[in-house]
């Protein structure tokens, strides 16, 4: 038996050390709550007049809607296709995403994640933000172990440290600052229509901040919700900004809250100076989230809790510690240490960076925007056919309780996916596309049309049921799987003897725009529908549903993926494959577990084709993921390593772990998910399969608590 793997060592040897000339951005927090900062610890350099969009303080509860009802009513969107069933209504964006009506930009717009706080330094005597020139010698270490960033830099020739963490329960975060000559402010911003902003700073009339002692009380239009300052005095020196100076031992001006707890090991005893300050958040008034356990009514209005506590730095500190040493240890771990090759060094900084990625922005209970909560992109909003990319590894990497925590979310939106099932003719639940937590479906040419979201549900409770047997008997999964099944089911299109996928559709490449009233039959989409089918009976198989066998016999009549000629191409027959944005077929034999209707000699060519052809600098971050799954399927080690590791634009990892995709787009989760899905199936293989099969045999990988992928199921 071989030794058990230093989980500390695997983890600790990619611990992100930046200096100020890394474009990279570090981050802390739980999942459903997070703040970035640059490298002074703090976000000093954004807010006004800066262009940094990554340096914000976002929850999952930190929606706002621009004041004012809509131009025109979410229905007026509705336009009728031609379909299978007879003429349906589908959301619709005729007029083109570059000028939509009112009516469809406010439903775009709205709601819109926003930054709750920033939290910056600025100089005790004049009040203001210090210039990059006068911030010297920065260096940054993000101790993973423990989820601490401690930056350390110059100002004005003096020494200065801080020390920031996020409590791994609670909106909150821990600031300890050793900054001669330095303060820390609290500025508060409006929310922005824009696409990828997050704050507004040009209308301070528009929103209100009030200071009561250690109490910041804010409302924005339909949001409200508090900062609780702990350890700190606070003052209001600006309409929206808020001073924080040291309070010494204790709260003897009577504006923080609590006192200094004893220090901990490791800590240093304060110093004249020295802030250690809790920065607490809470949510007293906000838009309607389909959150399970809300209770009914409580939407909208504002509680009258009491969050009076004490708190401390040290505690979040200390809290922090404890939760990440445990997350690492009880959790999944892949070992590359005994390769020479750079390669196996490179991918394992990629897994474990975007391990922690993923649990600080992704695991919460409403699924991520692609940017998670470090920045916004499409105004915040979520989109369902990338949440599998987020959250499909949690099951396979050991943390299925992440997994479980966004499933949630397909419960509480049975209702509205129901309507939109029965409004395009179907049974079932239609699951959307770009959705934030009102649940309307964002107007757009491509959204609505697109298909491969549906058996999304079906896919992520299936592998939450591998990890987790109990799972199987969850009666609220068990709806969400048959009502996506049964949604799947009335979407075939008959073809004679035969089933296909009919319109309007768009297919996962996203390239037939304008065709969408007529396109058929989209290879990935035939693979993966077939698979969700032959699952979903066996979730009825296991509670002996009196229909038991039938979305088998439905799934054996899809018809194959492949071309007449034989081929794996876009479509099994229409438009010829344009090589470009996501090489969606290959999804059909990697992500989708070989079905028996595609031969592996097929797969094999289609992979080579693309790799040879394929316009890689239109793709984005989870096609290198998705290739390296069909190597891996293919038992090609060689191509799924330098698939995943494909020198592009897209697929650069920066030092904290994040995929920038383009201007505008500085992190892209669905790749960082997307890596540890092809790292689980690449090491841990599928059902009945090799082990190790898309990692070379000479790199000597050893891995610990990751879970095989789903295999070639054999017929009920």
């Amino acid at each position: 038996m071989s030794a058990r793997i230093d989980r500390r060592a695997v983890v600790s040897r990619h611990d992100p050390r930046l200096t100020w000339a890394d474009d990279a951005i570090l981050s802390v927090g739980n999942g459903r709550f997070a703040v970035g900062v640059d490298r002074t610890g703090t976000q000093t350099f954004a807010g006004p007049g800066s262009d940094e969009e990554r340096l914000n303080t976002l929850a999952e509860w930190g929606w706002h809607t621009m004041p004012g009802e809509p131009p025109a009513p979410w229905e007026s969107l509705l336009r009728s296709y031609s379909s299978p069933r007879g003429p349906v209504p589908y959301l619709d964006l005729p007029e083109g995403t570059e000028s939509p009506s009112p009516g469809a930009a406010w439903f775009r717009e709205n709601p819109h994640k926003v930054s709750l706080m920033r939290f910056a330094l600025v100089d005790r005597d004049g009040g203001a933000r210090p210039s990059a020139a006068e911030i010297t010698g920065a260096t940054q270490h993000l101790d993973l172990w423990s989820g601490t960033i401690r930056s350390s830099f110059r100002y004005r020739g003096r020494a200065c440290t801080v020390i920031t963490s996020a409590d791994p329960e609670r909106d909150a975060i821990a600031l300890r600052v050793e900054a001669p000559g330095l303060d820390l402010a609290l500025s508060f911003p409006y929310g922005s229509t824009g696409w990828e902003r997050a704050a507004s700073w040009e209308e301070p009339d528009a929103h209100s901040t009030r200071c009561e002692g250690g109490r910041i009380r804010r409302r924005l239009d339909d949001l409200a919700y508090e900062v609780l300052v702990h350890g700190a005095t606070a003052e209001q020196t600006d309409a929206h900004e808020v001073r924080l100076r040291a309070s010494g031992t204790g709260d003897a001006a009577g504006t923080g809250h609590g006192a200094s707890a004893p220090l901990r090991i490791g800590e240093s005893a304060p110093r004249d100076g020295v802030l250690d300050v809790v920065l607490e958040l809470v949510p007293r008034e906000v838009p309607a989230l389909p959150l399970p356990g809300r209770a009914e009514g409580t939407e909208g209005t504002e509680s009258t809790e009491s969050t009076e506590s004490t708190e401390s730095g040290a505690g979040i500190r200390a809290r922090s510690a404890r939760f990440w040493a445990e997350h690492w240890e009880s959790t999944g771990v892949l070992d590359l240490g005994q390769a020479t090759d750079p390669r196996a060094h490179e991918l394992e900084r990629r897994a474990v960076l975007s391990r922690y990625i993923q649990r600080v922005h992704a695991a919460g209970t409403l699924p991520p925007a692609e940017t998670g909560l470090l920045a916004n992109s499409w105004r915040g909003k979520f989109h369902l056919e990338m949440h599998w990319w987020h959250a499909a590894h949690f099951a396979l990497w050991g943390d299925a309780a992440s997994l479980r925590r966004s499933l949630d979310f397909y419960v509480s939106t049975l209702p509205s996916a129901r309507e939109t099932a029965r409004r395009q003719g179907c049974r079932g639940a239609r699951w959307p596309k770009q959705i934030g937590p009102d649940l309307h479906d964002s107007p757009s040419d491509i959204g609505p049309f697109l298909l491969w979201q549906q058996p999304h549900p079906i896919h992520l409770a299936e592998l939450l049921r591998r990890a987790d047997p109990a799972a199987a008997l969850d009666p609220t999964l068990i709806e969400v799987v048959e009502q996506s099944a049964l949604c799947l089911v009335d979407l075939l299109r008959p073809d004679g003897e035969l089933l296909g996928l009919g319109a309007p559709l768009i297919g996962a490449q996203e390239r037939h725009v304008e065709d969408r009233s007529r396109l058929q039959d989209p290879a990935f989409e035939l693979a993966y529908v077939a698979w969700a089918l032959r699952v979903a009976d066996r979730w009825r198989s296991r509670r002996d549903a009196r229909d038991a066998g039938e979305l088998t016999t439905i799934a054996r009549r899809i018809h194959s993926p492949l071309r007449a000629d034989g081929v794996l191409s876009t479509f099994r027959a229409g438009p010829a494959m344009e090589r470009s944005d996501h090489p969606s077929h290959l999804l059909a034999y990697g992500m989708v577990p070989p079905t028996g209707t595609i031969p592996a000699a097929a797969a094999s060519a289609a992979l080579d084709d693309a790799l040879a052809e394929w316009d890689w600098d239109s793709t984005w971050g989870w096609d290198y993921p998705a290739l390296a799954m069909t190597a891996a399927r293919l038992r090609r080690p060689e191509t799924a390593v330098d698939a995943l590791l494909m020198p592009t634009v897209k697929n650069r990892c920066d030092g904290a772990g994040h995929f920038p995709q383009r201007p505008g787009l500085p992190a892209y989760l669905p790749a960082n998910g997307g890596t540890l899905i092809a790292l689980a199936l690449m090491a841990a293989g599928e059902d009945d399969g090799p082990v190790s099969p898309g990692l070379p045999r000479t790199w000597g990988a050893r891995h610990e608590g990751i879970l095989p992928l789903p295999g070639p199921l054999t017929e009920l």
